[in-house]
């Protein structure tokens, strides 16, 4: 399985979106979850719905937080995922 990890800072209120590919999971953690994640413990976490290649979710305004893109499948890409911020 691979992953992607993408840092998201706190500021002005906006959405994210991301275009993944097939067979993808994103989840968002804060950072102490992240860290947790990291060392394969046990982490609480937001999965985001996935639908039609797509997902989007509003931004943490504070803070410091964390996207996990995992893929699912052998051919993954990294270099397919597209995230697009945008402000509110």
């Amino acid at each position: 399985m691979k992953q992607v990890y993408h840092k998201i800072r706190g500021s002005h209120p906006g959405f994210i979106g991301i275009e993944v590919p097939d067979e993808t999971e994103v989840v968002l953690l804060d950072e102490e979850n992240f860290n947790l994640f990291r060392r394969a413990a046990n982490y609480n976490g937001t999965r985001i719905m996935i639908k039609n290649h797509y997902c989007h979710f509003m931004k943490p305004t504070e803070g410091s937080w964390h996207l996990v893109i995992e893929g699912k499948s052998a051919n993954f890409k990294p270099d397919s995922i597209q995230i697009i911020y945008k402000a509110a």
